[in-house]
């Protein structure tokens, strides 16, 4: 009797030696709503590893397809304390605005921060002869059509980009969509298409290698990484666009869900060892939570909205 006893004790320690502490979240599960090897995923990884380093269980979990949209309704969906973040981004704002979605992202999702922000750039290939923006502009317009710009699908930061070029510059240019930033870059390589809006995070290393050409900067001020690029709007093309990548909770989620996500991910972000990864993969760390945020989310929806309408862009 007393040794099943004692052995009842030692099963019943060793039980809750292995629980998780009271409160805490025994998975968290993130969220990228788009195929794994992009910049976002690239990101969501590196996040979930400083994460980790706390011994909380993170799980990167892809999401892709409809325009990011897939992977952005199952968290809007999710039950709100049920550790589940999504890594959002200027597509989880774009895509509702450009056709409607079964859900509202500013009511649907809790935005909790905007944690980085990755410049975005024009790019040709190396030798192209055009060396400057400006070329490019008086090519376009000599030749209505005739020139193709890409980006790594419909909905997307790279889209925006490439619609507003267009439309600030006042040219006609053939848009060409890809499945993705690397096919984009590697028709842009080949000659498939003359021109593309890139991610710098993800072109960094072409540039380097001398595979292709940076013409501008789409960002408001010139690149740390890339300080003898100029903006588009040095070069005479006047806008500006950068993609940013933040965590959002499901609708509703609870106030302590919230706070304890936010430091999670601030306390990842403030990392040195994370800061020195982030700044190798060319993206800028910003850290913004609680009321700013919130205030930063509804503002891109205006900015975006207004460029969608004046540049005509439509998901089809």
């Amino acid at each position: 009797m007393r040794l099943r006893t004692q052995t009842l004790i030692c099963a019943l320690g060793l039980a809750l030696a292995l629980a998780p502490a009271a409160g805490a979240q025994s998975r968290l599960t993130i969220v990228v709503p788009f195929a794994a090897g992009g910049g976002i995923d690239i990101f969501a990884r590196l996040m979930g590893d400083e994460i980790q380093k706390s011994g909380q269980t993170v799980v990167i979990e892809n999401r892709p397809g409809a325009s990011s949209m897939i992977g952005t309704e199952y968290v809007a969906r999710a039950a709100p304390d049920a550790g589940i973040v999504l890594i959002s981004s200027n597509s989880t704002l774009i895509s509702p605005i450009l056709r409607p979605q079964g859900f509202n992202p500013l009511t649907d999702l809790t935005p909790v921060c905007n944690l980085a922000e990755s410049p975005q750039i024009l790019i040709v290939k190396a030798d192209s002869p055009f060396r400057a923006l400006s070329d490019l502009v008086v090519a376009a317009k000599a030749k209505p059509g005739a020139l193709t710009i890409a980006s790594n699908g419909p909905a997307s930061t790279q889209q925006l980009v490439a619609e507003t070029f267009k439309h600030a510059a006042g040219i006609d240019m053939t848009y060409v969509p890809y499945n993705g930033g690397a096919p984009a870059v590697n028709a842009v390589i080949g000659g498939q298409v003359t021109a593309a809006a890139a991610n710098l995070s993800e072109v960094h290393a072409q540039i380097a290698g001398g595979l292709i050409r940076a013409l501008a900067t789409t960002a408001r001020q010139r690149l740390a990484a890339l300080p003898d690029l100029p903006t588009a709007r040095e070069e005479g093309v006047d806008f500006d666009i950068s993609s940013w990548h933040g965590v959002a909770l499901p609708g509703k989620a609870a106030p302590e869900t919230v706070d304890r996500v936010e430091k999670q991910f601030m306390s990842a972000l403030n990392a040195p060892a994370l800061r020195e990864r982030l700044a190798a993969a060319k993206y800028t760390p910003t850290g913004l939570c609680g009321a700013p945020v919130q205030d930063f989310m509804k503002s891109q929806v205006e900015s975006i909205g207004a460029i969608a309408k004046a540049a005509g862009i439509r998901l089809e």
